[in-house]
């Protein structure tokens, strides 16, 4: 039998991993481990680790060696590190327990010393995994060697966690994967099937749907549609472009045109007016030129996102763009992130000082600084009102200006 210890549970990355370690730090805390943020009274140690790019990798690395240098701890290495570098993990922390995506929760079994249950802290967003793995064959990907093929988690799994998400007094809940669009597609199931079962839970909360592919919205088309039409769907679309150049989306295998993205995100925004869209693009992918890039500025200025991620290409070795040639210089791609970055800001920002005089219903969802409550429309923008609100109630909040990133706000009346 197990004995109870003290775990330090850190994630990195995307909201899959971090959903995927606030499951295993619930399932600890529901066997009775404790958790702590204090690394000297720890003797464990759980670290989902990412890397998407080289530059994480090596954070990563470093985070990774310095757990394994302090005597006497355990430690577990979960998320995508483990299937991409085992080799330069266990050089850097030779006693480390590496642990394969989706893995984690394996390790609990032997983790369990049966002892009184103990409840994890109410938390008001609640992130849940529905899938691992994708269908995508994105040459740059290196999350696909990591994760492998589409794995989805059935319907009934989900709702149980749901109902645990709720009775934490989770209000936002954010459905993840690598691509929630292919949802169930190996279950023989669909998104809309799941949001309608997730939907039927009681409590009075609201799903976010995260990032989905283009060419796999294309071929779901009308049940993605669906699953949004749901009340307790907020109406946000992740959609990532990646580039407006289709000789550079071709490159990317990413198997959709700059034209499919604008239609599917024009016609999200004429099914759902006030919605907000999402998505990404990489700079410097190898033979991207100032015409293409110029490109993804133009789809940019047509299409006006709310939100812009914006990565420089990183070579990831074991991907077909490692192998490519006409590699576009470091200075040039970081000059073309920049660019990108003060179009995306200003963007927003216009975007947000159009909305200045409108009351709008929000959700509080977070307390991100003291004093302040941070909140969200069931389009999803997100509202700041400076006043300690509680959270997982709705408002009526009167628009009185905007930040680069938020709409600012005061309560008041309909």
């Amino acid at each position: 039998m197990a004995i109870p210890m003290k775990v330090l549970v850190e994630a990195y990355g995307c909201t899959l991993n971090r959903g995927e370690a606030e499951e295993f730090a619930d399932g600890l805390a529901a066997s009775s481990h404790t958790l702590t943020e204090n690394q000297e009274e720890a003797d464990t140690f759980a670290i989902f680790t990412c890397g998407v790019i080289d530059t994480t990798e090596r954070r990563m690395l470093k985070r990774i060696s310095e757990l394994a240098g302090m005597p006497g701890k355990k430690l577990l290495v979960c998320g995508c590190l483990p299937s991409i570098c085992p080799e330069r993990i266990l050089r850097a922390a030779p006693g480390a327990r590496l642990v394969a995506t989706a893995g984690h929760m394996a390790c609990l079994d032997d983790m369990r010393p049966g002892r009184r249950a103990i409840r994890p802290e109410p938390r008001a967003i609640g992130i849940l995994p529905i899938a691992t793995g994708c269908r995508g064959t994105c040459s740059y990907c290196i999350t696909k060697l990591a994760r492998g093929e589409l794995i989805s988690r059935s319907a009934g799994d989900l709702v149980a966690r749901l109902k645990a998400l709720v009775a934490l007094g989770a209000v936002e809940i954010q459905l993840c994967a690598q691509d929630t669009a292919v949802y169930g597609r190996d279950i023989g199931l669909g998104l809309s099937d799941l949001v309608g079962e997730l939907a039927s839970v009681k409590g009075d909360f609201m799903m976010r749907i995260g990032m989905m592919n283009p060419a796999s919205f294309m071929s779901g088309r009308q049940g993605i549609i669906n699953a949004f039409d749901n009340p307790k769907v907020f109406k946000f679309l992740h959609l990532p472009v990646q580039s407006g150049s289709d000789r550079i989306l071709t490159a990317m295998n990413r198997r959709h045109t700059a034209a499919d993205f604008e239609a599917l995100a024009s016609d999200f925004r004429s099914r759902f007016p006030g919605a907000s869209l999402s998505t990404d693009i990489i700079t410097g992918f190898p033979g991207e030129t100032d015409k293409d890039f110029s490109l993804s500025v133009g789809l940019v200025e047509r299409m006006r996102p709310d939100i812009v991620n914006i990565t420089r290409f990183s070579s990831r070795p074991g991907t077909e763009a490692h192998a490519m040639k006409n590699r576009v210089p470091s200075r040039i791609s970081k000059d073309r992130s920049r660019v990108l970055t003060g179009l995306r800001f200003r963007i927003t920002s216009e975007n947000y000082a159009a909305m200045k005089g409108q009351t709008l219903r929000a959700l509080a969802v977070e307390r991100r600084k003291p004093g302040t409550t941070f909140l969200r429309t069931a389009e999803y923008k997100p509202v700041v009102v400076d006043s300690e609100l509680p959270l997982g109630c709705w408002y009526w909040i009167g628009i009185t200006g905007n930040a680069k990133t938020h709409l600012c706000g005061k309560l008041t009346e309909k």
